[in-house]
């Protein structure tokens, strides 16, 4: 893997500039990641961080409606952004000799709170839209709300899903919104990555130019608190749902990305649920014929991860807790080999490295890094990481967490 170079600075305000150049193609990528997401909500108003996710597309300071997806597309680029439980991020794509609009329209955002009545109206519409659509009205859409529940106690912000609830964000109020600009979305709450074909003292112009007049804002950005004691075990929630065959998740507490690297459980999740040759498929699917469908996955976060595995029947006769007693079964016989260990570790490697090709793969991942870790050359140690993963210290994951007390379940059966 072609190493990640990576240059950095911090602006009078506070905002972490991070440059890395490549200049094999004529593009850039200008990725602003937000250390705020659903975990920095209250209990009262929870969806805030997504719904804000959605209004800063209008947060501008000339007042022109949807003037960020015109400017870009008009350049030649695309843009999204995306919220998790930690962390909100915005990026868009350019060619090169457009790199300095990015970086406008990203400072554009941060300069302060633009947002219109009808903005509020608008995106509160357009969540709770997302939310029905994609959760309410979708089979098999509300589980997660229910493992959050049966995971966390409800003085944990990690107790309620990242979507948050629709009498929530249609509550909000135009001074919610503003408290929230105003808490999370300031420079020293942010890092600033470019990555592609500029050089640092280009990036470096362009985000004193853009950035260095905005505001600090708030001395100390609040963070809600994280007891071990919310984790919540044994649970087990009975979910119908407009569905024909019935459906188990069990998730599984593992140590929080704070606590513990992420590599042995992603190559544990892996020889679990991930394809034809995991330990589930061959069980459930081909040997059982109980399953149609099967899974594992890790869900990482700051203070709390979940590891979660699946299963979907093959007929609507076949019990919840047939499923879950042979998941259990499955996972707790799992023997990691030498060569099955290798095998996953390679996968996520090659697919780690594949991602690092690519500016958006790299401004992503070196945000992260130097949010969470204040380490932006971390993203270098990555797929070594993976490759180094030996078969003791999966099955240490594996026997230390991958057991009944401490889980929770959510069976989805039909109504």
């Amino acid at each position: 893997m072609a190493h990640v170079e990576s240059h950095r600075t911090t602006l009078s305000n506070g905002l972490r500039v991070v440059v890395c150049p490549d200049h094999g193609s004529p593009n850039v990528t200008v990725d602003v990641m937000y250390h705020v997401g659903s975990f920095d909500e209250r209990a009262h108003r929870t969806g805030l961080a997504h719904l804000f996710e959605h209004l800063m597309f209008d947060n501008t300071t000339t007042g022109v409606d949807k003037q960020y997806d015109t400017l870009c597309t008009k350049a030649g680029g695309s843009n999204n952004a995306y919220t998790t439980y930690d962390y909100t991020n915005y990026y868009i794509n350019l060619p090169a000799h457009q790199a300095e609009l990015g970086f406008w329209l990203e400072a554009e955002r941060m300069k302060g709170f633009m947002i219109t009545d009808h903005a509020l109206e608008t995106q509160r519409s357009v969540v709770i839209e997302e939310i029905n659509q994609n959760v309410n009205n979708t089979p098999y859409g509300r589980w997660r709300f229910a493992q959050q529940a049966a995971a966390f106690d409800v003085r944990s912000s990690y107790s309620w899903e990242i979507y948050g609830s629709t009498e929530h964000v249609a509550s909000v109020s135009m001074d919610d919104a503003r408290d929230f600009f105003d808490r999370y979305y300031a420079p020293k709450n942010a890092v600033l990555c470019v990555a592609g074909d500029i050089t640092p003292e280009q990036a470096y112009l362009y985000a004193e130019r853009h950035f260095g007049g905005i505001s600090s804002r708030r001395e100390e950005v609040a963070r809600n608190g994280f007891d071990e004691s919310w984790k919540l075990r044994g649970g087990h929630v009975v979910q119908t749902d407009a569905v024909t065959i019935p459906a188990v998740f069990i998730s599984f507490h593992i140590p929080g990305d704070r606590l513990m690297a992420p590599q042995a459980g992603e190559v544990l999740a892996t020889l679990l649920g991930s394809g034809r040759t995991s330990a589930l498929y061959r069980s459930m699917v081909v040997d059982q014929r109980i399953a149609s469908s099967v899974g594992a996955y890790l869900d990482r976060r700051d203070h709390a991860t979940l590891l979660t595995l699946y299963a979907f029947a093959t007929t609507p006769v076949i019990e919840p807790a047939a499923l879950a007693a042979s998941m259990l079964t499955t996972a707790v016989e799992c023997s990691p080999t030498e060569a099955s260990t290798m095998a996953a570790a390679n996968k996520l490697a090659t697919s780690t490295a594949m991602e690092l090709q690519k500016n958006s793969g790299v401004a992503d991942a070196v945000a992260w890094h130097t949010i969470f870790k204040d380490d932006p050359a971390y993203v270098n140690t990555l797929v070594d990481r993976y490759r180094s993963v030996t078969t003791e210290s999966v099955d240490t994951l594996l026997r230390t967490y991958v057991v009944s007390e401490n889980s929770v379940r959510v069976d989805v059966v039909p109504e």
